[in-house]
C-alpha cells in the first residue's frame, strides 16, 4: 500500500499571474481584488498546486484578503489543500473566499471553525451587490451637503489616514491616480471623505470609501460615492459594491446609492496563528445567491 502524498503550494513567479486571468472569469462571485494582484495593481502572492498547470491556485492580496480556487481539471475539493492554506503563518488576520462552495462546507463544518469570539476560523458573510442606475437616480444621493464641497482626488489622498485607503489597494500614488482616482469631500480646505477605485477594468470600477472619523454621520461619503458613480457612470464602468453583513453602515450606504445584495457568500476570518481542519466534513450549504429584482 503506497504513501498518501500530501499536496504542496508554490509560489508562482509574477511573471506568470496573468495566465491566471481565464481561471477568475468562472468564479460565481466578485474577484475584483484577486485580479488587482494578477494584473500587479496591488501588492500580493500566488501560490499554486502546480507551475507548470495549476489547479489549485490561492491569492492573496496585500489588504488581508485572499481567494482559494480550483479549476474544472480539479472537480473535487480536496480539504488537504485547505489545510495548508490554514497553515501558513501570517502577520495579521486573513479574510478568506474559497471556490467552488463545497470547500466552505468543508471547513464551516470543521472543528476550527466557529461563530464570532473564536481564536481560530469565524465564519462570517460577504455580501456581493449589483448596482441599478434607476434606483440610484430616484434616491437622494446626489443631494449636496452644506459647508462642504467635493472635488477630484489629489495625489495626497495616497496617503489618506484610516483603514479603507487607497495605499492598501494600490502599489504606488501614480498607478492609482492613473487607473483609478477618486473623490474627496472637503470641510473646511480639508479632506473629510474620500470615494475612490479600490479595484478597476475596462467594464467594472469597485467602489472604496472612507470618512474622518471626527465627520462620520454627516452623510459625507454618499456624496463622494455619489460623485464617483457619476463618473463610472459617464465613463460606462458598472459600480460595484461588497462589504462584510455584519458591516450595516456600509450596507446601508450601498442601498442609499443605488445597490441591491444579490449574493450571500462565506467569508472566512483566519488568524495570524497556524491552525488545522478538525473534523471536517461535506454539510450543507447556507450561503444562497438571491435573484436578481
Amino acid at each position: 500500500m503506497g504513501v498518501k502524498t500530501r499536496p504542496t503550494l508554490h509560489e508562482l513567479e509574477a511573471a506568470e499571474y496573468l495566465r491566471l486571468l481565464p481561471l477568475l472569469q468562472s468564479v460565481g462571485m466578485n474577484t475584483l481584488f484577486a485580479r488587482a494582484v494578477l494584473v500587479r495593481d496591488a501588492p500580493g502572492r500566488v501560490l499554486v498546486d502546480s507551475v507548470e498547470s495549476p489547479s489549485v491556485v490561492y491569492i492573496q492580496h496585500g489588504y488581508g484578503m485572499s481567494l482559494l480556487l480550483r479549476t474544472r481539471e480539479c472537480p473535487r475539493p480536496n480539504a488537504d489543500y485547505l489545510e495548508k492554506v490554514l497553515r501558513l503563518r501570517r502577520v495579521a488576520p486573513e479574510w478568506l473566499q474559497v471556490w467552488p462552495r463545497a470547500w466552505a462546507s468543508v471547513l464551516a463544518a470543521s472543528e476550527v471553525c466557529r461563530a464570532r469570539g473564536s481564536a481560530e476560523v469565524e465564519l462570517h458573510t460577504r455580501v456581493n451587490f449589483q448596482f441599478f442606475s434607476q434606483k440610484y437616480f430616484a434616491s437622494a444621493a446626489r443631494r449636496s451637503i452644506s459647508g462642504c464641497t467635493v472635488a477630484r482626488a489629489e495625489r495626497s489622498a495616497f496617503s489618506m489616514a484610516g483603514t479603507v485607503v487607497p495605499r492598501s489597494f494600490w502599489s504606488d500614488a501614480d498607478r492609482f491616480l492613473d487607473a483609478g482616482g477618486g473623490f474627496a469631500v472637503l470641510v473646511d480646505g480639508r479632506p473629510a471623505a474620500l470615494a475612490f477605485s479600490a479595484f478597476v477594468t475596462s467594464s467594472q470600477l469597485e467602489i472604496g470609501v472612507e470618512t474622518a472619523e471626527e465627520h462620520r454621520g454627516r452623510g459625507l461619503a454618499r456624496l463622494a460615492c455619489a460623485a464617483l458613480i457619476d463618473q463610472c457612470l459617464a465613463k460606462g464602468l458598472d459600480p460595484v459594491w461588497a462589504c462584510r453583513l455584519d458591516n450595516r453602515a456600509s450596507h446601508r450606504l450601498a442601498e442609499a446609492l443605488g445597490f441591491v445584495p444579490i449574493r450571500h457568500l462565506p467569508y472566512f476570518r483566519l488568524p495570524p496563528e497556524a491552525v488545522g481542519i478538525r473534523g471536517a466534513g461535506h454539510g450543507a450549504n447556507p450561503w444562497e445567491e438571491a435573484s436578481s429584482p
